[in-house]
């Protein structure tokens, strides 16, 4: 009987535990996910009132692009910016987007 209550006491204590941490981290959630629409807001802010030249190699990237070399303009997007493959990419889908 005694093992049993201890037991229970035991499992009491790791749920209201495990509950404290929830509670701790879904605030701390919370809390970034209001920074984040803040600083969202303010890029957005920002990008109307700056405008950003254009790297200088998406005129050679639009070149490869059109000549069928999109795995040599990927490569050169890793080179240029260090980006990873998938930036990379995803980067070189963005200028065929807009072109």
């Amino acid at each position: 009987m005694m093992e049993n209550m201890e037991s229970m006491w035991l499992v009491g204590v790791a749920l209201v535990t495990v509950w404290v941490v929830y509670v701790v981290l879904n605030q701390q959630i919370q809390a970034l996910e209001v920074r984040i629409k803040h600083m969202s807001k303010r890029m957005k802010q920002l990008e109307a009132e700056v405008t950003l030249e254009e790297p200088a190699i998406n005129e050679e990237l639009r070149r490869l692009i059109a000549e069928g070399e999109e795995i040599r303009a990927v490569k050169a997007v890793r080179v240029a910016f260090g980006y990873s493959l998938l930036e990379a990419k995803q980067y070189i889908d963005g200028l065929k987007e807009n072109n």
